[in-house]
This record gives C-alpha cells, sequence and structure tokens, in this order.
C-alpha cells in the first residue's frame, strides 16, 4: 500500500459505491436531457462531476502524469470545456477584472520565484471560478434564478445519498473533533464545503415548493453538523439566518415585514445562542484562542496544549507568518504553493497563505477581490440582496479558518455566489403602472447596470 493510501479516508464499499454511481448517472443524463441548454448543461455537470470524481478519491486522487492527479486532469478538462461554451466576450466584463488582477500577482509571483508548475495549478483553480461564475450568469440569463437554482440542486444528489448511505451503514471518518459522516469522501473540509453550496443554491431556489425547500435547507444542515467540520458550521451562520429570517417575513404584507423581521431577528439570535451552548464543547478551543488575542506568537514559544488548540490552526499559522517576516519577501512571498513540501500542512486561513505565497501584494490583491464582490452585492437594488450579502459573509468567515479557493469545491461555491451577484446586477427595473422586473435576454452585451426606463409623453423609454 502507498504512502498516499495511508492518508485517505475510507471509501464507500464497492458495492454500495458502485451501483449509486450508475443510478447517479442515469439521473444526471435525464437531467442533462430535460434542460437542453449547454451553458446550462455546463454549470450543472461542473459541479456534478467534481463530487461524483470526489467520491472515489482512492483513484482520483493518485498521480496520473505530468505531475498531477486525475482529479487535477479533470479540473483542467472542466476548465478547458467552460472556456469553449461560455460567451467569450462575457471574459471582458469589469466584474472579472479583481480576479485578473489576483492571477497577474499568483504570475509574477511564480515567475520571481521560479515556481512554473505553482502558476498552473492556481491559474486553473481560478479558471475554473470564472467558468463557473459565467456559466451560473448566462444559465440565469437564460432561465432565471426560480429555474436553474432548481436545476442546479440536482448535482447535490451524490453527496447527499452518498452521506444518508454512511450514516444508515455506519461508514465514518474518525477526527480530532470526533466522527464525521462524509458519504466516503476523503475529507470534511471539501465535503462540508460542497453541503453549504447546496444550502446556498437551495436559498435561492424560489421556484421549488416551499416545503420541499425547506426540507433541503434542514436536510444541508443535518448534513453540515454531521460532516462536524467546525469552520463550515460557524461560517454558515449569516446565511442561515439571513434565510430563515427574510423568508418568513416576506410571507406578510409589507407594513407588517419590519415588525416580523425585528421578532424573527430576536429569534435568530436566541437560536444562535442556543446552538453555541449546544456546540460549547466543539468550539471551547475558539474561545481559548480568541480571549487571548488571536494567540499568534513565535511558534517556538508554544506549549504542547498551545499547539493542539483549533487543531493545531495558531501553532500552523504563526509558522507561517514568522517564515515570511523572516524570509525578506515581503512584496511578492515565496511563490504559488510555495507551501507544499515546506510547510506541514496548507494555512487553513485564505489570507495568511496569500501573505507567505504571494506576499503583501497578494493580501491586497485578495482584499480587494472580495471588497469588490461584496460592493457589487450592496449595489443590487433587488431581489435577494441580504441573502447575498450574507453569502458573502458566509464565505468570507469560511476562509478565515480554512481555504476554500484552494479547493475545487470552494471555486464552485465562491462561482455561484459571484454569478448570482452578476445576474441582479444585470436586472432591469421597468415602469409598467407599478415597479416590476424583466430578466435579461441573451443580447445583453455589458455588465454594467443599465438606466431605468422612465415614462416619457406616453411612450416608455430608455
Amino acid at each position: 500500500m502507498s504512502d498516499l493510501d495511508d492518508v485517505l479516508a475510507r471509501s464507500m464499499p464497492p458495492a454500495i459505491l458502485y451501483p449509486a454511481t450508475a443510478l447517479f448517472i442515469l439521473v444526471q443524463l435525464y437531467v442533462f436531457w430535460r434542460i437542453r441548454h449547454r451553458v446550462a448543461n455546463f454549470v450543472v455537470f461542473a459541479a456534478w462531476f467534481r463530487y461524483m470524481a470526489s467520491a472515489y478519491h482512492a483513484i482520483t486522487y493518485k498521480p496520473a502524469f505530468l505531475g498531477m492527479s486525475w482529479n487535477a486532469l479533470g479540473s483542467v478538462a472542466v476548465f478547458g470545456l467552460g472556456l469553449l461554451l461560455i460567451r467569450h466576450r462575457n471574459l471582458r466584463l469589469k466584474f472579472l477584472v479583481p480576479c485578473y488582477v489576483l492571477i497577474a500577482i499568483v504570475a509574477i509571483s511564480g515567475l520571481v520565484n521560479g515556481n512554473y508548475s505553482g502558476i498552473i495549478n492556481v491559474t486553473v483553480k481560478f479558471g475554473y471560478f470564472i467558468v463557473v461564475t459565467l456559466g451560473v450568469f448566462e444559465a440565469m440569463e437564460r432561465f432565471g434564478p426560480r429555474r436553474f437554482m432548481a436545476m442546479l440542486l440536482w448535482a447535490f444528489v451524490p453527496p447527499l445519498v452518498l452521506q444518508a448511505l454512511s450514516v444508515i451503514f455506519g461508514i465514518s471518518k474518525g477526527t480530532e473533533a470526533g466522527v464525521s459522516y462524509i458519504g466516503g469522501y476523503n475529507h470534511e473540509a471539501a465535503f462540508s464545503v460542497t453541503l453549504a453550496t447546496c444550502f446556498l443554491v437551495a436559498c435561492f431556489a424560489n421556484g421549488l415548493n416551499r416545503h420541499l425547500r425547506n426540507g433541503l435547507l434542514l436536510i444541508c444542515l443535518v448534513g453540515i453538523y454531521l460532516a462536524n467540520y467546525r469552520t463550515t458550521i460557524a461560517a454558515i451562520a449569516p446565511l442561515v439566518v439571513a434565510q430563515f429570517t427574510l423568508g418568513l417575513t416576506s410571507r406578510f404584507v409589507p407594513n407588517q415585514r419590519a415588525l416580523v423581521g425585528i421578532a424573527m431577528l430576536v429569534l435568530s439570535v436566541i437560536g444562535v445562542i442556543a446552538a453555541s451552548w449546544y456546540l460549547r464543547e466543539r468550539f471551547l478551543d475558539v474561545v481559548v484562542v480568541v480571549e487571548s488575542g488571536g494567540m499568534i506568537k513565535p511558534p517556538e514559544d508554544f506549549t504542547y496544549q498551545e499547539a493542539r488548540l483549533m487543531s493545531g490552526r495558531p501553532y500552523l499559522w504563526s509558522q507561517y507568518i514568522y517564515a515570511y517576516l523572516d524570509s525578506g519577501r515581503y512584496l511578492l512571498g515565496f511563490g504559488p504553493e510555495s507551501w507544499s513540501g515546506t510547510m506541514p500542512t496548507y494555512a487553513h486561513n485564505t489570507l495568511i497563505s496569500y501573505l507567505y505565497e504571494y506576499g503583501a501584494l497578494g493580501v491586497i490583491a485578495l482584499a480587494y477581490f472580495w471588497a469588490s464582490m461584496v460592493v457589487a452585492a450592496w449595489r443590487v437594488r433587488q431581489g435577494s440582496r441580504v441573502k447575498l450579502l450574507a453569502a458573502h459573509l458566509s464565505f468570507i468567515l469560511l476562509s478565515m479558518s480554512t481555504m476554500p479557493l484552494w479547493m475545487i469545491e470552494g471555486n464552485i461555491l465562491y462561482g455561484i455566489i459571484c454569478g448570482f451577484t452578476l445576474h441582479l446586477m444585470r436586472r432591469r427595473p421597468v415602469y409598467a403602472g407599478k415597479l416590476a422586473f424583466r430578466e435579461p435576454t441573451e443580447h445583453m452585451r455589458s455588465a454594467e447596470l443599465v438606466v431605468p426606463y422612465r415614462r416619457s409623453a406616453g411612450t416608455v423609454q430608455r
């Protein structure tokens, strides 16, 4: 057995995985046939294929050729397919400029440090994010969020079913935080991000039957709890509060919504406090670290007990930060993927990782990237703006204790959030007796907000 086999989690037994896979393929072929739109099918496929490939991690995580795993080669293939299918003019949208700036910093840092393979790996991950973002945007132009988000939920059938089977048959993974039921996947981080993505999509799938959607949201939350990854449990809280607060207030007439909203906010705070108390043992070391001011200090100053807090994150973060400070490479860092072979594991914090890999310029570019996406969501004046902002906040919180941008699963999550943001920015308000909304068509060419229609001399003009 290879060293790789020793670190991989337990897969689902073939007697369960293979028949389930055959069923998943048949269901997905039927979904593709029903959608009949190449970009929408691509987005569903990009998510579904990743989740299926990760279920076979004992095979797909192993080296293939060119120093890449089968999983990495699959990501390159999906990225290339996305480039072929999306409208190329959308690659010039100003919405994506912050992402291009970040890619440029990655490339420059890699060239300065001679880390050429790292440039390719990171660029493919950002490319995956871009094609998912534009794919979601274009699919929503065609179907609208109500229909497309319901379609996208089919991509999550494999992880949801496999997790249910892992619970039924008692197939779990032992972790420092306890037992994790992750459907035979390799790691609870990527799997819980997958379930968080499903929760996000269900939040915006307004076309679903109310009871079906609420049931799916509950299943996702239970699944995240069973996956037992504390980072995702904490990070999803803003979106959970926004979803259940706004979901109830929207059922009331406008003049009653403010009062109901305040009541629901109070209940949500009480619910968060109750959940915090119930999970207090899991988050006890987090409280200790927060009360100590973050516990960032030279690695040699850590005691044995301190180095184990929060699964060793403060100790790991200190290793990265002090290695950066001692290096003198303040501007561009050590280069993309430079932690591999040098550090015990990836940084589990996107900002700290970017500081180490890309220096101060990388942190500034990342902050610009996130801030521009949040500002874009804030500029949305209709639809689900509060939930959209909560989704961005949840992703940033997730990035503070793991690295979703380093995972393809995280690229899919953020691509859906940003694609939905871009779609809402493009919706054109019109006056037709009262304010209404018209879904954009495929012929719209710019991502800039257009001038609202106004009524003049009995006609509608722009």
